[in-house]
């Protein structure tokens, strides 16, 4: 099924009652997702749901889309206040307290949040400093895998599993034949070699580094340099969002700003790997 460029294949496997759903192209990544346990029926129903809500969040995320509301920020906000929607200024208030509990290294403008003027009365954004804009790259897979967590959690599903992208991952429950999601992580300089192994029993993963074709893309706010070299970072967290920040936040972090922020966050595991 194609719907507005974002195409949906899904397939239930009858004897195993496992549902197999995915999206190929949800902010600018794949999403893939195994429910287990559930009638086709309402595999298909959840399923339905979490289509309408990946969508809907793509429009409200896409600053390519001249339609969304990240855009009409950007494009407005440094010309006058603008009233968002109350999803966004709660949006807008997670990114502050991440700006800030990371030590200002978390900046959805990759500049300087503190020019994102946020004015509490009447829900309105405006800029201060122009080439202020905001981009959601290391925060909506997050934020949509919190979302998509608690419909499934809604359905009552128990077991279940979300890829997004090979870097943003969920483990609700555990595999069929184990007592956990097994997921490897795969150095991408070397297609045969795992870097590691991690076992996700409702809980999230979320994984941040260069590859051969794609590098330099996460930058230092204060200094604008890009993070050089053969590195990635990996997080498991309760927290699917604070998972996705902490892997970006720590690419970029000096080791003692690793200790200060970690005191700031419940986190499973931060694992750095030199590849």
């Amino acid at each position: 099924m194609h719907k507005r460029g974002i195409a949906t294949d899904s397939t239930y496997y009858e004897e195993s009652k496992m549902f197999h759903g995915s999206l190929k192209n949800i902010m600018g990544t794949r999403f893939d997702i195994l429910i287990m346990g559930q009638n086709k029926l309402k595999s298909q129903e959840i399923w339905n749901d979490i289509v309408f809500e990946l969508r809907r969040l793509h429009r409200i995320f896409n600053r390519f889309d001249n339609t969304s509301e990240t855009s009409k920020i950007n494009r407005e906000a440094i010309l006058a206040p603008v009233r968002v929607s109350p999803e966004m200024w709660s949006i807008l208030q997670s990114s502050q307290m991440y700006y800030t509990r990371t030590l200002t290294l978390f900046d959805i403008t990759l500049n300087d949040f503190s020019k994102v003027l946020m004015n509490e009365n009447d829900h309105s954004v405006f800029f201060s400093k122009k080439d202020i804009s905001l981009d959601f790259g290391g925060y909506a897979k997050g934020y949509a895998i919190v979302k998509v967590r608690d419909l499934i959690y809604r359905a009552g599903v128990q077991h279940c599993f979300i890829d997004f992208g090979n870097s943003s991952i969920l483990g609700i429950g555990h595999h069929p034949y184990g007592d956990a999601w097994k997921v490897s992580v795969g150095n991408p300089y070397n297609c045969d070699e795992a870097m590691d192994e991690i076992s996700l029993k409702d809980l999230a993963l979320s994984v941040s580094g260069n590859t051969p074709s794609y590098a330099g893309h996460i930058v230092r706010p204060d200094s604008g340099e890009p993070v050089k070299g053969h590195k990635a970072v990996s997080v498991t967290s309760e927290n699917p969002l604070d998972a996705e920040v902490l892997s970006t936040v720590f690419m970029i972090a000096t080791d003692t700003e690793k200790k200060r922020i970690s005191k700031n966050f419940k986190v499973q595991n931060i694992s750095e790997y030199r590849l």
